[in-house]
């Protein structure tokens, strides 16, 4: 195995670990488990490079940690899927690469869905991940409606990916491929801001979201569900994905976030 495959891999692993926070909302179904499936819960694209929100603040200035010398050169970011899904298919399953990652420009597919997370809604057509299998189930009886359990058996595999590659690991790659990713976030139209500014902001965001234990209540006032607490459903698209995918997941999702954070800044975590 050469330097760059070892690279592609682990990068591979880091839009694993964050671009799956928008998994969920690729999801265009969600089904009742007991009632037939009326319902549609869907989001109005985002388009890439919206200027953020009023009330969303400017990032904090987090200057990226010197990553150790390689001699592998980068490829231009126009030219890094080819490479990169090489290493990619001499290392893993063809099969499973092709079944769960959108093929082409997967570097600012990442970076739009990161860039996205605190806000309403995500840009649908610029996931990195294809849709999750299944549907998200809900449960209805007597007028109601909550979220199922058995969700969040949906996301084990995505969260054991996550925890199968090392804080430490990841961000060494993530520091080591960080000019593609910056210049794909100066490419969203923020020409004098730095993405790792953007990525500290937004897991941050998620850290902050708050536990909610399963089942969820529900409401369908229309066609799309939503959460039956206002204060809920007002939260950001990354925010209620984390409250969706279940406390456990969550939990551990969190955990790996604040030792990434640790490692792309060098600085204490939240408590959160």
């Amino acid at each position: 195995m050469n330097e760059f495959q070892r690279t592609a891999l682990i990068a591979g692993g880091i839009l694993a670990v964050l671009a799956a926070t928008g998994y969920y909302f690729y999801e265009p179904a969600v089904a009742p488990v007991d009632e037939p499936a009326a319902a549609v819960e869907s989001s109005t694209p985002a388009a890439p490079g919206d200027a953020p929100p009023a009330t969303e603040p400017l990032p904090d200035h987090y200057p990226v940690p010197v990553a150790a010398e390689d001699a592998t050169p980068l490829p231009e970011l126009s030219q890094s899927d080819a490479p990169f899904a090489a290493a990619l298919v001499a290392l893993l399953d063809a099969d499973k690469i092709a079944a769960t990652l959108v093929p082409e420009q997967r570097i600012r597919r990442f970076v739009a869905t990161i860039d996205n997370l605190p806000r309403e809604r995500l840009a649908i057509n610029d996931r990195v991940f294809k849709r999750i299998p299944g549907e998200f189930a809900v449960k209805s009886r007597d007028g109601t409606y909550a979220s199922s359990p058995s969700n969040e058996a949906r996301y084990v595999p995505l969260v054991s990916l996550m925890r199968g590659v090392g804080a430490e690991a990841a961000a060494k790659l993530y520091l080591r491929f960080y000019p593609l990713f910056d210049k794909a976030y100066h490419e969203l139209g923020s020409p004098d801001r730095h993405f790792n500014d953007r990525l500290v902001q937004v897991i941050d965001h998620l850290l902050a979201t708050p536990e909610v234990q399963s089942p969820i209540e529900l409401v369908q006032p229309k066609v799309f569900y939503q959460f039956a607490d206002p204060a809920l459903e007002a939260r950001s698209a990354g925010q209620k994905m984390m409250i969706r995918m279940g406390s456990v997941n969550a939990a551990q999702t969190k955990a790996w976030l604040r030792a990434f954070r640790a490692q792309v800044t060098g600085a204490a975590t939240p408590a959160g």
